[in-house]
């Protein structure tokens, strides 16, 4: 996926709360299973690619981003709460 749009998708789902604010704790980073969606682009979270997953602890939910997600991710929560 393009950058820029993987940028704009998770802009989105940070301002309607599909991702959270709040700093990524207890990370576990491993390649994908082959099934699952990332949180951010919405693409397939291959066995070839590494993913990087963590719990919300307020909400008891499971995140899982592409690793390039992931950095868009934690540098827009970041912009946002500024």
């Amino acid at each position: 996926m393009e950058p820029i749009l993987a940028r704009w998708l998770i802009q989105m789902r940070l301002e309607d709360g599909r991702l959270p604010h709040g700093q990524a704790t207890n990370l576990i980073e491993g390649p994908g299973d082959g099934q699952s969606w990332c949180n951010g682009c919405t693409m397939l979270l291959t066995k070839a690619e590494q993913v990087v997953t963590w719990l919300v602890p307020d909400q008891w939910r499971q995140v899982r981003l592409h690793v390039d997600c992931f950095l868009i991710w934690d540098a827009e929560r970041q912009t946002s709460e500024a």
